[in-house]
C-alpha cells in the first residue's frame, strides 16, 4: 500500500503491552513522517449517530493535530457534520505526557487508569454540544507482533449533548494507539484500503484491515491493478480469547459518484480455524481528507451475522489513482 508496513501485522501473532503504551513514547526513526497516533470513538447507533476523535502527533515535527467530528446519518462532506472541529497545527503542550491531551476546542481525554480507564470530554456552546464519556476497557489491548500498535474493546457509556439534543451513550467501540512508525505521504496506486471494526456486546468483536477481494469482482476490476497484498491485519475477540484472523475475504459496494461504501461482506477464518461470515451497512457516513493525498470516508457500519446485530467503524481510504481512473471511466460510460 505504500513505501511501509506500518498498516500491517509483518510479525503475525500478538505483541505484549505494558501500562506505559497508554502514554506518550515520542520514539522512532528519523524522518518528517514520524507518526504517533491516538483514535477514540463512540456511537449512538438508535440515532444513527458517530464520533469519530483523534491525536495525530509528528513528534520529530513537534506538531499536533486533532479533534472531534460527530455526523448524524449520511452527510455529502465533513463540513456538513453536525460538529466538526479538528484542529491542523498545535504545539506538543495540547499532549504532553499523554496522561491528559486537552485541545483549544474543549475536546480532552484523560487518563484514569492506563489501558483500563479513560475519561472523554467536549463542550462547545456555540453549537449547543457536548459529551462526558467513560471509556472502560472490556479486555486487555490487542498488540500487533511490532508493539507498535494496539486496539481495544471499551465499553463507551455517559451523555451527549448534539445541536441542543440529549442523548443517552451506551456502546462498545474500538478504539487503536500507534506509535514509532513513520507514514509516508505518497501517492498509493491502488484500490481503498478498508479498516473495519466491529462489536456484538462485550462477547465478540473484530477488526480487518484489507482490500476487496478481486476474486469477488469488485467494481474497481478492469480499472485498477490488484494489488500485491490484499489482506494486512485482523483479529477476533471470542470472549477473553484474543485470536487473530488467518485469511480474509471482503467485498465493498460504493456508491457511483462519490466511490462512497454502501455495505461490507466479509468472510474470514481465525487461527483456531472458525469461520464468520459478516455483513454491514453503513448508517452514518461523512468524507474527510485527512491526508491531502488521500480521502477517507469514515462511517458507523450496523452488522449482521448469526442472527445478532452489533455496530462498529468503517474507515475507507483511497488516493488520486483511483479517484482518477474510476472518474474517467465513468464519463466513458
Amino acid at each position: 500500500m505504500s513505501d511501509t508496513d506500518w498498516n500491517s501485522n509483518l510479525g503475525g501473532g500478538f505483541g505484549r503491552h505494558e501500562p506505559g503504551d497508554e502514554f506518550y513514547h515520542g520514539t522512532g526513526p528519523n524522518g518528517d513522517t514520524l507518526t504517533e497516533t491516538w483514535f477514540w470513538n463512540f456511537h449512538v447507533p438508535e440515532a444513527g449517530i458517530n464520533c469519530f476523535a483523534y491525536c495525530w502527533v509528528h513528534p520529530n515535527l513537534d506538531v499536533v493535530s486533532g479533534g472531534a467530528m460527530i455526523y448524524k446519518g449520511i452527510k455529502p462532506g465533513h463540513l456538513a457534520c453536525e460538529v466538526f472541529d479538528y484542529r491542523d497545527y498545535m504545539g506538543m503542550d495540547v499532549v504532553g505526557d499523554g496522561s491528559r491531551i486537552a485541545y483549544p476546542n474543549g475536546f480532552s481525554v484523560t487518563v484514569e487508569e492506563p489501558l483500563q480507564k479513560l475519561r472523554m470530554q467536549f463542550d462547545d456552546p456555540s453549537r449547543d454540544s457536548s459529551f462526558d464519556l467513560v471509556c472502560d476497557a472490556v479486555d486487555v489491548p490487542i498488540m500487533r507482533a511490532n508493539n507498535r500498535h494496539f486496539e481495544q474493546l471499551m465499553h463507551v457509556t455517559g451523555s451527549l449533548r448534539l445541536r441542543g439534543e440529549e442523548h443517552r451513550v451506551d456502546c462498545f467501540a474500538v478504539r487503536d494507539r500507534s506509535w514509532g512508525e513513520l507514514r509516508p505521504e505518497t501517492n498509493a496506486p491502488v484500490p481503498p484500503y478498508t479498516w473495519v471494526t466491529g462489536a456484538f456486546g462485550a462477547d465478540f468483536a473484530f477488526n480487518v484491515g484489507s482490500h476487496d477481494d478481486p476474486s469477488r469482482d469488485p467494481e474497481w476490476m478492469g480499472v485498477m491493478d490488484v494489488p500485491q497484498r490484499i489482506f494486512n491485519d485482523g483479529w477476533v475477540l471470542v470472549g477473553k480469547d484474543q485470536r487473530r484472523i488467518a485469511k480474509s475475504s471482503k467485498l465493498t459496494r460504493r456508491t457511483g459518484d462519490r466511490n462512497a461504501p454502501v455495505s461490507h461482506h466479509y468472510s474470514f477464518e481465525d487461527d483456531k480455524g472458525d469461520t464468520y461470515d459478516i455483513e454491514g451497512k453503513l448508517i452514518a457516513q461523512m468524507e474527510w481528507g485527512g491526508w491531502s493525498n488521500a480521502t477517507c470516508h469514515l462511517g458507523l457500519v450496523e452488522w449482521s451475522w448469526n442472527g445478532k446485530t452489533g455496530y462498529g467503524e468503517s474507515q475507507e481510504v483511497s488516493w488520486n489513482e483511483y479517484s482518477y481512473r474510476m472518474h474517467q471511466d465513468r464519463l466513458r460510460g
